[in-house]
Order: structure tokens, then sequence, then C-alpha cells
């Protein structure tokens, strides 16, 4: 008997610490170009940090499903969330400290944009060993909507936040996104299958 996705510990685990992460990500991508704005008076340094994180998705983007096939997906998630967390993490400290500049916020918009890339492919391959094949479709639809709620959510709690303090936002971006590792130590997912013999043409597979 198929074990209905309300029940389904692993995948309750992966949907409710990306709901998590989504929320806590929206909330700092609607305080940062308010904190660039706050640090240097310049909407055009806020656009460029903005700018860096959407690059950097898309640069990393182009090998991440391959690397998915590649790598064990569990790690590549835990890594990810534990690079965002210590990213995150050094600019609440530089906030707090009153030590913020323009190339560290450049480089943790890039960290978070990397991070979300390499990612996304990585839950999605992952996806398909959590939940059965004939709840695929709907495990997708709830993913999608989880996107849709973490979005809304994180960018009212964000703004609400950055109102607070400069640095509460992001210390919450953090608390999220540690309480995410912690939960994907518990998915238990398939491993995927072995890579070719001499791993494969990695810019064939990208293609």
């Amino acid at each position: 008997m198929t074990t209905r996705l309300s029940r389904n510990r692993n995948y309750q685990l992966l949907w409710g610490s990306q709901a998590l992460s989504e929320a806590g990500f929206s909330a700092s991508m609607i305080a940062l170009p308010l904190l660039v704005l706050t640090v240097t008076g310049s909407p055009a340094l806020s656009g460029l940090v903005l700018g860096v994180d959407a690059m950097a998705q898309l640069v990393a983007g182009l090998p991440a499903g391959a690397l998915a096939d590649r790598w064990d997906r569990k790690k590549i998630l835990l890594g990810c969330e534990a690079v965002y967390a210590l990213a995150v993490g050094s600019l609440a400290a530089a906030i707090w400290w009153d030590v913020v500049g323009v190339p560290q916020l450049v480089a943790v918009a890039a960290v978070m944009g990397c991070c979300r890339s390499l990612f996304g492919p990585a839950e999605g391959a992952m996806l398909a060993g959590v939940v059965p094949a004939a709840q695929l479709p709907t495990a997708v639809a709830m993913n999608s909507a989880r996107g849709a709620l973490g979005q809304l959510s994180g960018t009212a709690t964000g703004g609400f936040l950055y109102g607070l303090g400069r640095a509460v936002p992001f210390a919450f971006d953090v608390f999220v996104h540690l309480v995410s590792l912690v939960a994907l130590l518990f998915v238990r997912a398939p491993q995927p299958a072995a890579a070719p013999a001499g791993g494969g043409h990695l810019g064939r597979e990208m293609a």
C-alpha cells in the first residue's frame, strides 16, 4: 500500500525544511537592497548586488543538473545549506559590528545565488527517490506552492524584521537555514546511480 504524501516522513521533512528556507531567503532578498542603500546610498550599487545574485544563479545553474547526477544529492543539499548559512551569518555579524562593506555584500550575494542554483536540481532529482512515481506530479505541484508561499511570507517578514534592525532579517535567514540543515539530516533517500566509467563528459551532460 502506497503511503500518502501527508504521512511520508521523508517528503514532509524535505518540504517543510525548504518552506522555511524559501521564507528565509525571501526575507534576505527584500532586506538586501535596503541594506545596500543604507550603507552606500547608491541605487546603482543596490542593483549591482542583486545582479550578482542573478548572475551567480545563471552561471552555477549551467552545470548544476549534471553535478546532481554525479554527486550524492543529499550531500549537495547539506553542503549548500551550510555554506549559505555561513555566508549570510557573516553578513549579519558584519552588520552587528558595523563593518559591512560592498565587497562583502557582493560576495554574499554570489554565494547565495550559487547555493540556490546547485540546491534546486539536487532536490528535484532526490524527490523521485523520496515519493512513489504515481505521487510525483502532486509532490512537484506542492513544491511549487511551497515556493510561492515562502516568497510571500518571507517578503512580508523580511520587511518587518528589517524595521526592527538591519541585521535581524539576515539572522532570521541563518536560523531557518540551520533548522533546514538539521531536518535534511533525517531525510532518507536512495543514492544516485553510479556514473559511467570515466565520469562521462561534463560538457555534454550540461548540454
